[in-house]
Formats: C-alpha cells, structure tokens, sequence
C-alpha cells in the first residue's frame, strides 16, 4: 500500500500542475482588465497604470508571468491580491481557509451515515408505505435547489422560531444551517444507493444461507447484507465531497460566511485573478487528497482488494 500511496501522490503532483497551468491559462482569456479596474477613476493615468503593471508584474512576457506564479505558489505567499494593496493571497484566504473544508467535511460525515440508514430502512421495507415516504422524501431532497431550502429554513428557524442566527460565522449556532443545506442532497443521494445495493445484495446466495441457518435479522442485514455495500458506496463519497465543496459556494454567499466559496465569488466579480486561482488550485487539491483517501480506505473494507499488483 505505501508504494501505491507513493505512486499516486506522485500523480497527484501532476493533476496540481495541471490544474495551475490550466487556471493560469483560462485568466488569460478573461474579459476585463484588473489593473483598470483598480484604477476606476484614474483611468487616464499612464504612469499610474505602468507603475502598477509592473508592481504585479503584468508588464511581463507570459512565461515569465507564469514562473513568477509558480514561484509564489512555492513560497506559499501565492502573489500579491489585485483588490488589496500591498496583501498577499494568502493573507487574504487566510482567515477562511478552513471553513469550506470544515463545511463539507462536517456534512460528508452526517450525509454518509444517515443516507445508509435510511437506505438500509427502505430495503427492508422494499414495496411498502414506508419504502414509498421515504423514496419520496430522498427525491425531494434532491430536487429542491438549495438556496430554496435555505431561504424556507432562514424563515423557518430564524425568523418565525428565532432559535438560530439568519447569517454570519463564529459559534456553532451559525453551522447548523449551512451544513444542513449541504447534507440533505447527499444524503439523499447515499440513501438512494444504498437501497439498491442492499435490494441486490439480499438476493445473493450467502445472504439466504445465513436466514437459514437461524441467524436472527439484525445480524443478516448489518453483518453480512451492508458490509458487502460499503465498497461501491465509498466510490461515491469522493464525487459526493467535490459537490459538496461547490455547494459551498452557494451557501457561504447565503449566509455570509467568511470562507473560500465566497472569497472566490467576491474574487471574481473584483477580478482579482490571484486569489481565484489560488482558491481553484486549493479545491483541487482538496478534492484529490479526499479521492487518495477513499481509494486506500478499500483495503480496510475488503482485504482481497489489492492496491499493487502481486508477484507469482
């Protein structure tokens, strides 16, 4: 396992430096200019502009803007802001640099869990009114966008009820709400699996033997039937993480978080190119660390997986 943990992070270097190249190529042929955004009504100040063009070194060739970047990404400064003077990316993403992570990561965990129980509800149920509600409820969870799900529970839970806050970040009151938008289209999702998985598992072999030897059903279900389940869900939990960090987005715009979803969208609307591409390479990296994770977690779920390929 530690050569393949080896082999794939050797890769992952790889789709990082991809993701830069294509991030700093894409800015490129963005429409607008920041430095006369910047300079707004000034405008007509030559030396202005050229003093600023080279400050950001703008003046530059593109190669040569480029192995700048790269250098910055390798200090960990990540270059200078557009939108604020004399301040480092990172000084700007600071302070929200863990928020989307803590966001989606805090809803993968409830998403994950809940969905299963829900899923391995409605197998057992398969056909009922219960299996019924429950399939209704989960293609509801994920029909409804989530900034109408946040604009009902703003009303509900903070205007009408008053028992949480409408936005901000800083106590755990103000989690609730976003990690509840973010959890229930995954759920959802992971509920919707996990009833198929369990309804073809529960038709295997093995699952008929062991009801017939006496054992009781709690046993047959989560001994035997989930556990050959876990392996094709946690495929999904890496697709299920990169949704949830672009839902994050969505939701910290919402409920004025302070996190990298905003930044980003606040980043673009400023052209402030640095942090945009700071920010997509930071999500990259994220999706790609959770997917390595996921991808070694097999062996703990099914040992006749093997990661390396075995000498005869």
């Amino acid at each position: 396992m530690i050569e393949y943990a080896a082999r794939r992070l050797a890769g992952l270097l790889g789709v990082w430096f991809l993701a830069i190249v294509i991030t700093f190529v894409a800015v490129q042929f963005v429409p607008g200019d920041p430095i006369m955004a910047l300079l707004s009504d000034r405008s007509g100040d030559a030396d202005l502009e050229a003093r600023l063009r080279a400050d950001y070194g703008l003046d530059r060739p593109l190669p040569v803007q480029f192995l700048d970047y790269l250098a910055h990404i390798a200090d960990g400064t990540f270059g200078l802001s557009f939108r604020f003077a004399n301040t480092t990316v990172f000084d700007v993403i600071s302070g929200g640099l863990l928020i989307s992570p803590i966001l989606a990561i805090t809803a993968i965990l409830i998403a994950v869990p809940l969905g299963v129980v829900l899923g391995v509800f409605a197998a057992q149920r398969a056909n009922s009114w219960a299996d019924t509600a429950v399939i209704l409820g989960l293609v509801s969870g994920i029909s409804i966008p989530n900034f109408a799900m946040a604009a009902f529970l703003v009303y509900l839970l903070s205007i009408k009820w008053s028992v949480l806050p409408v936005a901000g970040w800083g106590t755990p009151q103000h989690l609730v709400m976003p990690v509840l938008i973010l959890v229930i289209p995954p759920t959802a999702y992971v509920a919707r699996l996990t009833r198929t998985y369990m309804l073809e598992v529960l038709q295997q072999d093995f699952v008929r033997t062991a009801r017939a030897k006496g054992l009781r059903e709690r046993l047959v279900i989560y001994r035997h039937a989930l556990k050959n389940t876990f392996v094709p869900l946690l495929t999904t939990v890496g697709i299920i993480f990169g949704g949830l960090l672009s839902g994050t987005f969505v939701v910290e715009t919402i409920f004025n978080i302070p996190g990298l979803g905003r930044l980003a969208i606040e980043s673009i609307f400023a052209r402030d190119y640095p942090v945009t591409m700071t920010i997509v390479l930071l999500f990259t990296m994220f999706y790609s660390i959770i997917n390595l994770i996921v991808d070694l977690a097999y062996t703990a779920l099914d040992p006749r997986i093997r990661l390396t390929n075995t000498k005869a």
